[in-house]
């Protein structure tokens, strides 16, 4: 029997094999007005992080972007 490459899975339904799935990379937040940030803050599962390599990086919100360009 051979073994599959570890970076590939086998979907559930079809037997396809498929490369493995990104980590989901939510937006970060840096404009207080934002109302998604706003939800994200109050719902408390949201945490400061400094990411220590080009991988963990995480987008901008596109709203904090547009917030901010409204604010200069």
């Amino acid at each position: 029997m051979k073994t599959p490459p570890f970076f590939r899975h086998t979907q559930h339904v079809t037997g396809i094999m498929a490369p493995a799935p990104e980590p989901v990379r939510y937006p970060f937040h840096d404009n207080d007005a934002c109302p998604e940030g706003q939800t994200v803050k109050s719902s408390g599962e949201w945490q400061y992080y400094e990411p220590h390599q080009i991988a963990e990086t995480r987008p901008r919100c596109p709203l904090c972007i547009a917030l901010n360009r409204e604010g200069k």
